[in-house]
């Protein structure tokens, strides 16, 4: 994308990075927005590259860091990465499917100071969660990791993506999350990217239901299990003053993707290349991408039924959704979008459990 416009100043820096260090990885999960596997290849960058960026980041005022990957705990430099970051006071959270987190590793989470670790599960039943892993054995692997890290006093966000096969798995995914002393679950909507395919993806009222479910949860389990999910169509449920703290969507507005050479996309769903770090600076990218201006502004720019919409300012609607739907185009209409189907009384409920994946 061109890089030719004024410098933003309304978005100053991303609230929440997310840096796929590796792509390297021991599954091949069927819904990985990265594709990444055993046999993928990775293009990693060097260490004093990797370092850097994260300087660029933390002078940039980025709050949170989340690595990923792949497995980011299969990266050979990953304790170097963690720890730096934490010395430069960023909010590091590890995102992780559990099966490198052995006593030995878990023991450096504690030490190195991260914020939190999110170790994903795909059901409460083994089978299923092995058979979206296409790993053997990475249930037991990721319920051995949450126990390790919560009797070590880090953290633990259990992950849980909701797909045609496994929509109905999340209540009781939720009760083993507590069973196991989690701190908080968070539900991660599907989007078709990468490896995972359309076939996968939920209808906009089955999208609802789910939502309704997890707010009923969230009031059950309040004091014990901390519930929340982020779903960009929110903001315009709510009343005119809630709506203040709402953005939609915020791919290039509070949230960006980093890949594993240190190229940058808008969100972690959404491969469209804005540039990359070691060549173009992460300010640069952030504050003169043409792409994340249009993002932006979204007035005359996004197109379908989200820019046709009344609430185009408070939502935008989702574009990685937008753009698994129309063959590429990141400014197209949402076509997940299920707020005409929601009732007056469900919105409170569903503002209260926004929040980030850490």
């Amino acid at each position: 994308m061109g890089m030719n416009q004024p410098a933003v100043t309304e978005f100053a820096a991303p609230l929440y990075v997310a840096w796929e260090i590796t792509h390297h990885c021991n599954a091949r999960c069927l819904h990985c927005y990265s594709a990444s596997g055993p046999e993928v290849p990775s293009r990693e960058l060097p260490l004093p590259d990797a370092l850097d960026l994260i300087d660029q980041l933390a002078d940039a005022g980025v709050l949170v860091l989340a690595f990923s990957g792949g497995e980011p705990l299969m990266h050979r430099h990953w304790r170097e990465l963690v720890g730096h970051a934490v010395g430069r006071g960023l909010n590091v959270n590890v995102g992780s499917n559990g099966s490198c987190i052995n006593d030995r590793n878990a023991d450096l989470l504690k030490e190195l100071g991260v914020k939190s670790v999110t170790i994903s599960l795909d059901s409460h039943d083994p089978a299923t969660h092995d058979y979206f892993r296409q790993l053997p054995g990475c249930f037991d692997k990721a319920v051995g990791a949450i126990e390790r890290l919560i009797t070590r006093d880090v953290r633990v966000v259990v992950g849980f993506t909701p797909t045609r096969i496994n929509w109905e798995h999340g209540r009781r995914v939720i009760a083993l999350a507590e069973n196991l002393g989690a701190d908080a679950v968070n539900l991660s909507e599907y989007v078709p990217a990468g490896r995972g395919t359309r076939d996968l993806a939920l209808a906009p009222d089955q999208l609802h239901a789910v939502l309704r479910e997890w707010v009923a949860a969230r009031e059950e389990y309040k004091g014990r299990l901390e519930i929340m999910w982020h779903d960009c169509r929110v903001g315009l449920l709510v009343t005119e003053e809630e709506q203040r703290k709402y953005v939609g969507c915020g791919a290039g507005r509070l949230i960006a993707r980093i890949m594993p050479d240190g190229t940058v996309t808008p969100c972690v769903f959404l491969p469209t290349t804005i540039g990359n770090i070691p060549r173009d600076g992460f300010r640069n990218l952030w504050d003169r991408s043409f792409l994340l201006a249009q993002f932006r502004d979204r007035q005359g720019h996004v197109s379908g039924n989200c820019g046709t919409c009344s609430h185009l300012k408070t939502c935008g609607g989702c574009r990685a959704v937008a753009y698994a739907y129309s063959d590429g185009d990141p400014l197209a209409g949402d076509p997940h979008c299920w707020v005409n189907t929601m009732q007056i009384d469900e919105v409170a409920g569903i503002a209260a459990g926004e929040g980030l994946p850490i």
